[in-house]
Order: C-alpha cells, then structure tokens, then sequence
C-alpha cells in the first residue's frame, strides 16, 4: 500500500537539502510505503555491498561456498577508502565470513574486492535481478585511481526503490531459507558507521539480545551519502533506504549535510511508521 502524498516532515528536509535526495520505505506490519523520487538513479557507492553479501549467502545456500574458506589477499586487491586491509601487508588471509564482517561493519573496500573477484560480477548481478531489483547493477570492482580513466565513473548505481525491495523481500524469507537469512542479517546488525539512519533513534548498537535492532549498510562518496537498512522496534519493524547525489557539502565529517539530511529522514519515517 503506497502512501499517496510524502510527510511533510520529509518534504522539509528535502526543501533545505542542497543536493537530489531519493527514499523508499515500507511498514513490515501494515505494508504501507512512502516514496519520494524513489526511482532516480543514484550511485550507491558502498550500498551495494549488501547486493553482495547477498550473492556470498546465495553461493553458500548452493554449495558453492563456505563461510571457513580462507581468502588471500593480493596486492592487485587493495584500493584506497574505508577499510582496515588495504594498510596491512600482502598476503595476509582472512575467511570468506571475516571479509563479509569487515565489508559490511566497517566498509572495507580491499575486502569486498577479494569477495567480488571470488563471487563473480555477473553472478552478483543475477542476485541483484533475483531479488527484483530492476534498476541497479555493479559494474567493476572498487578502484580509486585519478591516473585512469575508468569506463564506469560509479562502481554500481541504483534506485532506493530497488533497496528497499530487496530489504523487503531478505525479510520476509523470499531470497534465502531461514538459517542463510538470519546469518546475513546478523552480519549486517554489525555496523560501525552509525551516524546515519540510527543517529536520532533510540537505539544500543551493543545491546544484542535486545528486540530493537538495526541491519544495515551506508554508503558514502563525495557528495553521496546513503544508507539501507532494516529498523527492528518493539513498536514494529520497517525497511528504509535514503540516497543522495550533488550535496555541496563535500566534508568527511559526522556534521555532513548529507548524513544529517537522511539521519533527519529516518526520524521522520520512525515518526510517521511507529510513532516515536
């Protein structure tokens, strides 16, 4: 059930936004949705991370794949950005489930490039179709390199629409069986980069016997802030995803304006879902 006009809290903060903000989100209880420019391509910068734990799970459902495997790290998979890999010294080897954690927990580039190259890009976008996200695709591995000039300028684009749906149906069991689904979300509640979507939500990232809990994973680039995430309350459980492209505001800080515009977003949804 589609929400016919957007909140007015929410058409407030895309009016003092200074770039092209996109949401998508859905009440898990009442299946209500709200969707503002919720089909605009965006970059998703790390987002499409979740696309690729997706495919990691996929794999390990078929047999294909297990979560001991142990991956080496080459050199030819460093990259700069988020991570901790890239400044530790070659060779180092790791288990397909600790590159998954550190993917999604703290961003980690080099991570998700030895579990793209181990995946599959053409696999990994065949989850993405599988799971009915029609507009969104990965097309490269994560690399930062001025001296090139790549033939895609964004390592993946997609729509929050796109997000929300796989969100959705991870949830509700359409995409893995029970133990594959429950594991992933549980890699995706540790999340280290909290200053989106849970900034203003009364929420304990540590309390983890607690029913209130968040799976999800941001994505940031210059002047790109998202994040994606399934919020779990004891007032309900909703999914949202938040995008955004061409914020002035080009800072690495906590105060970004984009992180503060989809932290103020997420409030609003809360508010308008479960009303706190």
């Amino acid at each position: 059930m589609a929400h016919n006009g957007v909140p007015a809290a929410i058409r407030r903060i895309v009016r003092n936004f200074s770039g092209t903000l996109g949401l998508a989100a859905r009440n898990l209880k009442s299946g209500e949705e709200v969707f503002f420019n919720a089909d605009l391509i965006f970059p998703t910068a790390s987002m499409i991370k979740i696309a690729i734990l997706l495919e990691l799970f996929r794999q390990r459902e078929a047999g294909r794949l297990e979560l001991d495997e142990m991956l080496t790290v080459r050199k030819s998979h460093k990259t700069a950005g988020s991570g901790l890999i890239e400044n530790m010294g070659d060779g180092v080897t790791l288990s397909v489930h600790d590159l998954a954690v550190l993917m999604n927990a703290i961003s980690d580039n080099t991570a998700t490039n030895v579990l793209i190259d181990r995946l599959g890009i053409a696999k990994i976008n065949r989850a993405i179709r599988d799971a009915g996200m029609t507009q969104t695709r990965l097309y490269r591995k994560i690399v930062f390199d001025q001296q090139r000039r790549l033939k895609y300028p964004y390592f993946a684009t997609g729509t929050p629409r796109d997000f929300m749906t796989l969100m959705t149906n991870l949830y509700e069991g359409r995409l893995l069986n029970e133990t594959n689904t429950q594991e992933m979300l549980a890699i995706m509640r540790v999340q280290k980069y909290m200053g989106n979507l849970t900034r203003y939500l009364r929420f304990n990232p540590y309390a983890r016997a607690s029913q209130d809990w968040v799976a999800s994973k941001t994505g940031s680039i210059l002047g790109v802030r998202n994040e994606t995430g399934i919020i779990h309350t004891r007032r309900g459980a909703h999914v949202i995803s938040v995008m955004t492209k061409g914020c002035k505001d080009k800072k690495w800080t906590p105060d970004n304006e984009g992180t503060l515009a989809v932290a103020k977003v997420s409030r609003a949804i809360n508010r308008y879902f479960h009303g706190w």
